[in-house]
């Protein structure tokens, strides 16, 4: 987790957060923020935590953060000055590391004026940074990774799109490499009472040349 300056610690991030805010409806704040050196660095700094973290140890990523684009759940929250309060978005760069097209995520959190950005997995997945990381055990087992054998999550998408509601159940294909070998794993995520609910099923894994 990183922060960044601008009145800019650790929060709690809601998985799911609708509806999306319309561009007109950002305060001045908004692009202030994203456009600073600080923000732009937090946010690349995640980028590079991914790389570092996965199997092939990308030391560098080419990227143009003037092409990011943000996907902004909820309300933003300004005060009487116009700063920013309360707020949560998605910052997405498309990039390229060790010759792999990427898009990058991170998730940009403003709660009671302090910061924070988690780096996500590539893609759409609708899950928040921990439920990933809980549910990468699950998308090696869809994919057969046996032993010590690193599971990287390369891409996710939402093949019937974004779940309606925190409550609503949703699928993802993950595209993991593991064990040397590339496939799309379909993921299960059924929310209850108390927490969410990972269902994989092998036979639904296609293997990729």
């Amino acid at each position: 987790m990183r922060g960044f300056l601008f009145a800019l610690t650790s929060v709690s991030v809601c998985v799911l957060c609708v509806p999306i805010v319309a561009q007109q409806d950002r305060p001045r704040a908004f692009d202030a923020i994203r456009s600073s050196d600080s923000y732009r660095q937090a946010v690349l700094g995640v980028y590079q935590d991914y790389e570092r973290g996965l199997s092939t140890h990308c030391a560098k990523i080419e990227i143009n953060m003037n092409t990011s684009q943000p996907k902004v759940y909820g309300s933003i929250e300004t005060d009487a000055n116009g700063n920013i309060l309360n707020a949560h978005w998605k910052e997405i760069t498309e990039g390229v590391a060790c010759g792999e097209r990427r898009s990058y995520v991170a998730s940009v959190t403003i709660q009671n004026g302090k910061s924070s950005v988690y780096g996500l997995f590539p893609g759409q997945s609708a899950a928040a940074a921990a439920l990933q990381h809980d549910a990468v055990q699950y998308a090696g087992a869809g994919a057969g990774a046996e032993g010590t054998c690193q599971v990287d999550v390369l891409e996710t998408s939402l093949p019937n799109g974004e779940p309606s509601s925190p409550k609503t159940p949703w699928d993802e294909k993950w595209t993991v490499r593991a064990c040397g070998k590339r496939s799309v794993v379909t993921m299960h995520f059924v929310p209850d009472a108390t927490g969410t609910t990972i269902n994989v099923t092998p036979k639904e894994t296609v293997a990729l040349p």
